[in-house]
This record gives C-alpha cells, structure tokens and sequence, in this order.
C-alpha cells in the first residue's frame, strides 16, 4: 500500500467521522392527547436511539482505524495474517479481515 493510498483511505475515514458526527437527533416525545399518536411518536424515537447507538458504534469502527492506519500492520487480516485487498480497504476502510476470513467468521454461529 503506497503513501498515496493511504492518505485516500485516511481522507475517506474523516469524512465518515464528520458525516457521522453531522447528524443531529431529536431525542424528545412531546405529549399529545391522542394516544395512538403518542405511541407512534415514542416507536419514532425507539427506532431514532437505536439508529443513533449503530451510528456511535460505527463511529467507534472508524476511529479504530484511523488509529490502526498509523500502524505498519494496517491492511493485515487479523485472522490469517495476509493483506487485506486494497480494493476492499478503499471501499471499507475499517475491514479488519479478508474477505475469505470476514466470509468464515459470518458463516460461524453466534453464541447467545
């Protein structure tokens, strides 16, 4: 991986964050007299939050790569120890894994 690729992934990380830091949430269910107007808002701001927490955490993946991109190893599959491809790097700049690893570790089971 060249300098050059890596200034464009680090630019591509940035603009996530910032597009991800952007966003503003109304996080408030006004009261109303109709009760099922009042249910639709709450289920609103339950679906809201739960965007908001997959937002945080995404944010929490890019920042963790911007911090791994200083690193040498960066664009190594933490499973296998081969490069990750550059192609997938520029398209997911948080891959931590190779696709036949990242495709092995989907195919197992979740523990509950």
């Amino acid at each position: 991986m060249t300098a050059d690729d890596r200034l464009e992934i680090r630019r591509s990380l940035e603009e996530q964050l910032e597009d991800l830091a952007s966003r503003e949430v109304s996080l408030t269910a006004e009261f109303c007299p109709d009760e099922n107007e009042y249910a639709s808002r709450v289920y609103d701001l339950h679906v809201t939050v739960s965007l908001r927490e997959r937002e945080s955490r995404q944010a929490a993946r890019v920042q963790a790569a911007l911090r791994r991109l200083a690193d040498p190893q960066y664009g190594v599959c933490r499973e296998c120890g081969e490069d990750i491809g550059l192609a997938r790097l520029k398209a997911n700049p948080v891959a931590e894994f190779c696709v036949a690893c990242q495709a092995e570790l989907e195919a197992r089971p979740r523990a509950a």
